[in-house]
């Protein structure tokens, strides 16, 4: 077992000592440290005692290091300096906000608005949010938690599912009450189709209109009118403003639906056996912030869920 009381000197003689080195003397290390020149005297006596042989070679108020006084100015500097970033860095890292990294369509519909709400709780802390499409994008960027889309495995990390993925045909109330009658968008006469709006899967396993037109047993997708956004988002925004149908994912987009901004169009839901989970690195240890967000959006997931 390390002793470091018992077998190291008192920490304050080596700040003394090495203070000492660097001026020369005792009046001059004395006014850097802010203490007389008899507490500097005594610190280096103390520590030449714990040593067991002189550190200086006294001349008035000049202070000659010996031959020992020069090998323990090295090793003591280094090792101040080293315990001086260390520490810088661990204050920096506490003092940082708490990162937290998300695919951007989570990012900005659950997540944002459930933030606000960790943010007037008791257990808030700062917090920053960092999006990207690119799931090692996020897990780059050294964030204290990642909600990530997908099946749930990933190495190296750990990771609770908040919700599964539901898709749906939605669009503008504008929209949606033309067919407000219809079981199934399939039932849209080819004549009055509005345009699907798809966007650039950033992943293999992202389910566009395509794929969700094979999932459904729906043939004809190249039939209908489309129109190709660079992100998911873009289309749900375009959805809001009523230029066509977006694929909706009933939990992200939960607000929308309530605030009447999107309606379902059609009882079609596919489940596609992916969904959203909440990870950090198996390896790291949660600040005590870290753990009341997870936490927290975990409950407000389930709360959600029913």
């Amino acid at each position: 077992m390390k002793r470091y009381r018992l077998n190291l000197p008192p920490l304050d003689t080596l700040l003394f000592f090495e203070a000492a080195y660097r001026a020369g003397g005792f009046r001059r290390s004395a006014a850097e440290m802010n203490v007389s020149q008899a507490a500097v005297s005594k610190r280096i006596r103390q520590l030449e005692e714990w040593m067991g042989e002189p550190l200086f070679v006294r001349d008035g108020n000049r202070l000659r290091p010996t031959p020992l006084g020069e090998k323990l100015y090295q090793t003591s500097s280094m090792t101040l300096e080293f315990l001086h970033q260390g520490l810088s860095t661990l204050r920096i890292q506490a003092r940082r906000p708490l990162s937290i990294g998300a695919n951007t369509p989570v990012g900005m519909f659950w997540l944002t608005p459930h933030l606000r709400d960790f943010g007037l709780s008791s257990n808030a802390c700062p917090t920053r949010v960092i999006t990207s499409d690119d799931p090692q994008d996020l897990f780059d960027h050294d964030n204290d938690l990642t909600v990530t889309y997908g099946d749930g495995a990933l190495p190296g990390r750990i990771s609770t599912r908040l919700f599964g993925e539901e898709l749906t045909p939605m669009a503008s109330p504008e929209i949606a009450d033309r067919f407000d009658g219809v079981s199934s968008i399939h039932e849209i006469p080819q004549d009055r189709r509005p345009a699907l709006l798809n966007f650039e899967r950033a992943s293999p396993d992202w389910v566009d209109w395509r794929v969700w037109f094979q999932r459904v047993s729906f043939p004809d997708f190249d039939a209908w009118p489309n129109k190709t956004l660079s992100t998911y988002s873009q289309t749900i925004g375009d959805a809001i403003k009523g230029k066509g149908i977006a694929l909706g994912s009933i939990r992200l987009l939960r607000a929308e639906v309530a605030s009447g901004s999107l309606r379902r169009i059609g009882s079609e839901v596919l489940t596609s056996g992916r969904g959203y989970y909440i990870s950090h690195g198996e390896r790291s240890g949660l600040s005590e912030g870290a753990k009341s967000l997870m936490e927290f959006l975990i409950i407000a997931a389930r709360r959600e869920a029913g």
